[in-house]
């Protein structure tokens, strides 16, 4: 499959690599290091008000799998079912996936991603969302388009005022502190809109408190949430698409990277404007390549070249691994991606909704190889999806290679800072493509979404404050107050960017990388409702492989239950 639209794919592009130790603060993602480190199980009454940092409200909610079962119970028997099997998965739920490099390095430190969570995105999204939906969105598209003109200026018409717009967000320490800052001077710098933030603790919390709300009420106007639930989010018809502000402000999208507005962006209508942004990318340790005889300054850019480089590492002696290999979805399907190859169907859904899964084809095939090669050869150790020990394998010497979501890349420099790994010289760089022929990556990250049940005053603020944050001058503060990407390219020439990046440029890779990806349905990213539960298939398929399943087997009965997956979400809802 050629690019899209007829675009000519980059042919010679010069490698990034940078590997100077910079001091800049915490970020994360998805994939990231917040959502990881959820607080999980809090003794905290049902739907209780509790302080967040900086004294915004959080909402949390304990045993989330009962809530769910008697919401869908008492709205929709159908879906009670659901709902009920899905509490029934969380308490046989454990953790199952090999986690050699906490084994050797003797650190005990667990820091959870999907696991629970993820489970409990498909079960708020799938079940209770379907059942909140009036109607099915139709069998052979994915998304409506906006059928009513957007309210602009309808909060400096507003008889009373500031209009007061809600934001839940699940951003926390340098994150939401940046955050609070760009929220301050968005209410300074007018009087028509005050917008107040609310600290929902985690994407899936966010996620469960909002399903909840559509039928309780308490909805807020405007939504963060990760890219994988952008299906659930047209399917939850509770959302009113950036693309009815966009055409009634003739807002100009031209200066934004194209990766992050296409990914948002499904059938022609764009549903949430991207906000946090990053990818994944490389790290690695200087100094270990550099005794294994390796050229640091020219990190593997294959998948063949890092096994080689592995080797190297090995045979040398340098560590007892080559690197750490995370048995998560997100790195397999930014490989098909690297390798032009999709994985849905409807064009990554982009054309149409979804019925089933493409990456059992050549590509997945043969990436479900590598993995076994690479373990069997003990030239990887595997770790688990749900942990960081892939980085303690580099701050252990057990594997000095790893991939991890960029915007991890502050939280590790802090860490490094302190002087506990003196021994560390980081390297990062970008992810070593499937191939030589180096299609892109897919943006990471989450996006903003405006809610349909808000009052037209509210919706325009919330418009104002999404355009506020997603100007350059803010763009540049983002990035440089957390690490993750500028998703404008007018803010990459303004000092804040050009600074960061002249001083520590390993922050810029990350960015390039995005920026590089000629736009295509690989590049633009899979949308389908039940992605986080297809992930986790995908991870358990990538464990087998650690503990001896055949590829072939793994790869069938991975399709076989993913399809499963895909069908039963389809039919909940009606499509």
């Amino acid at each position: 499959m050629g690019p899209a639209g007829g675009e000519d794919r980059p042919t010679s592009q010069p490698r990034r690599c940078w590997a100077r130790p910079p001091t800049h603060g915490a970020a994360c993602d998805r994939g990231d290091l917040e959502e990881r480190s959820t607080r999980q199980g809090a003794d905290i009454p049902a739907c209780s008000p509790g302080i967040g940092v900086a004294g915004e409200q959080e909402l949390r909610f304990p045993h989330l799998e009962g809530m769910l079962a008697r919401f869908a119970r008492e709205n929709n028997p159908g879906a009670w079912a659901i709902a009920a099997s899905f509490e029934e998965q969380m308490l046989r739920k454990e953790g199952t996936v090999t986690e050699a490099s906490r084994a050797e390095s003797g650190s005990g430190a667990r820091l959870d991603r999907r696991g629970f969570l993820g489970l409990l995105s498909v079960a708020a999204g799938g079940a209770v969302l379907g059942a909140c939906s009036s109607g099915s969105s139709g069998s052979s598209g994915s998304t409506s388009s906006p059928t009513t003109a957007f309210p602009i200026g309808a909060a400096a018409k507003a008889s009373s005022k500031p209009t007061t717009v809600t934001m839940w967000h699940s951003m926390s320490y340098n994150n939401q502190t940046t955050l609070q800052k760009l929220t301050g001077a968005f209410n300074a710098s007018q009087g028509d809109v005050h917008v107040n933030l609310v600290n929902q603790n985690s994407y899936t919390d966010t996620l469960t408190l909002f399903t909840a709300a559509l039928s309780s009420g308490g909805l807020p106007d405007l939504l963060q949430m990760e890219t994988v639930d952008l299906q659930l989010m047209i399917d939850s018809r509770s959302v009113v698409p950036a693309q009815a502000a966009i055409d009634a402000a003739h807002y100009d999208l031209s200066d934004f990277l194209p990766s992050t507005i296409n990914f948002f962006k499904v059938q022609g209508t764009q549903w949430a404007m991207p906000f946090n942004i990053s990818s994944n990318v490389l790290y690695f340790d200087q100094n270990a390549l550099t005794r294994a005889g390796l050229d640091p300054a020219n990190p593997p850019a294959t998948l063949a070249e890092l096994k080689a480089a592995c080797q190297k590492i090995v045979s040398s002696g340098t560590a007892k691994y080559g690197m750490s290999l995370k048995l998560d979805s997100a790195y397999f399907e930014q490989w098909l991606t690297l390798a032009d190859a999709l994985i849905v169907n409807e064009e990554n859904g982009r054309t149409g909704r979804a019925t089933k899964v493409v990456f059992d084809g050549a590509v997945g095939t043969s990436l479900f190889e590598w993995y076994a090669d690479m373990l069997d050869s003990k030239l990887a150790q595997p770790t688990s999806a749900t942990t960081y020990d892939n980085l303690l394998g580099i701050a252990n010497g057990i594997a000095p290679i790893c991939l991890e979501t960029s915007a991890a890349l502050g939280t590790i420099q802090t860490l490094l800072s302190g002087g506990q790994y003196a021994n560390i010289k980081l390297g990062v760089a970008e992810t070593p493509s499937t191939t030589a022929d180096r299609n892109g990556v897919f943006p990471g990250g989450a996006g903003l979404y405006m809610v349909s049940k808000s009052s037209p005053a509210q919706q325009d603020g919330a418009w104002q404050y999404i355009t506020y944050l997603d100007q350059p001058a803010q763009q540049a503060q983002w990035a440089v107050g957390t690490g993750y990407i500028p998703i404008r390219k007018a803010a990459t020439a303004l000092p804040a960017i050009t600074q960061l990046w002249a001083g520590q440029p390993e922050f810029e890779v990350s960015y390039r990388q995005l920026a590089e990806s000629p736009q295509n349905p690989a590049t633009a990213g899979a949308v389908y409702g039940p992605q986080s539960q297809v992930e986790q298939a995908i991870d358990s398929a990538l464990t087998s492989i650690s503990t001896g399943t055949s590829t072939t087997s793994a790869m069938s009965q991975l399709t076989s239950t993913a399809n499963g997956i895909i069908s039963s979400y389809n039919t909940r809802i009606g499509a």
